[in-house]
């Protein structure tokens, strides 16, 4: 049984990517709420009815509730997953368990197609942590706790920022006449060819294959680079990591 401690975007996400796999039960504190997750099918549980004494957990609620959920939270758990952005191990330990595991994964999760980057505080159950992992997608190994902001930004933050590259361009076919349903699909397929071509080759490879001399794509390009494209995404990632 996992245990799933929030019920927000992110909770119900990865309540549907695992649910194939896994017995879950969802604990909250708004009945409502927990009450439209138990007609979708999912167990649920108030705080006050929970005991985290031997369980396997996903911490899922927002990092500044961590403080409060430490002294409702008594025992120590078997397994201990965190989504919490930029709480370290050693402020996750407030909470007792035999081993923590910081994860970022994506809303993709729902889809059982979540990036996940993680770490291990230990070897304690290293395989069944990655086998709940990659029940909701990909899962990567980071070296250390430092690299968890940037891998954090290209996780969990850059979804957004390609879904506003998807609005764009499907925005820019509706202006130049197409109807707005065609230009969407049209976007959408672009999204997975993108990704087929990613799996086989380097992106710099793919611009320069498709660009031919005084071609379309290239006079595309250079407006893209005139406007900053390039170094505006270097300050996105960088932006949301700091953060």
């Amino acid at each position: 049984m996992l245990y799933i401690l929030a019920n927000g975007t992110m909770a119900t996400a990865l309540a549907y990517g695992l649910k194939d796999d896994y017995e879950l039960c969802i604990v909250g504190r708004n009945p409502k709420k927990l009450q439209t997750l138990s007609t979708q099918g999912f167990k649920t549980l108030l705080y006050e009815d929970f005991d985290i004494e031997g369980k396997d957990v996903i911490l899922a609620f927002k990092p500044y509730a961590l403080e409060a959920m430490a002294t409702i939270l008594k025992g120590q758990a078997r397994i201990l997953i965190s989504v919490l952005a930029n709480v370290d191990f050693e402020k996750l330990q407030s909470i007792k368990a035999q081993n923590y595991a910081r994860i970022m994964p994506n809303t993709a999760a729902k889809y059982k197609a979540s990036t996940t980057p993680y770490i291990l505080k230990n070897s304690h159950f290293e395989k069944e942590i990655l086998d709940i992992l990659q029940s909701f997608g990909w899962a990567f190994k980071l070296d250390n706790e430092a690299q968890m902001n940037a891998a954090m930004a290209i996780s969990g933050c850059a979804p957004a920022f390609l879904a506003l590259i998807a609005e764009s361009i499907a925005n820019g076919g509706v202006y130049e006449g197409l109807p707005k349903e065609l230009s969407l699909n049209l976007t959408r397929s672009l999204f997975k060819s993108s990704s087929a071509l990613l799996e086989h080759e380097h992106p710099a490879l793919i611009k320069e294959n498709i660009c031919s001399p005084a071609g379309v794509t290239i006079k595309g390009i250079k407006i893209l680079e005139q406007k900053g494209v390039r170094g505006s995404f270097f300050e996105a990632i960088s932006a949301s990591a700091a953060k």
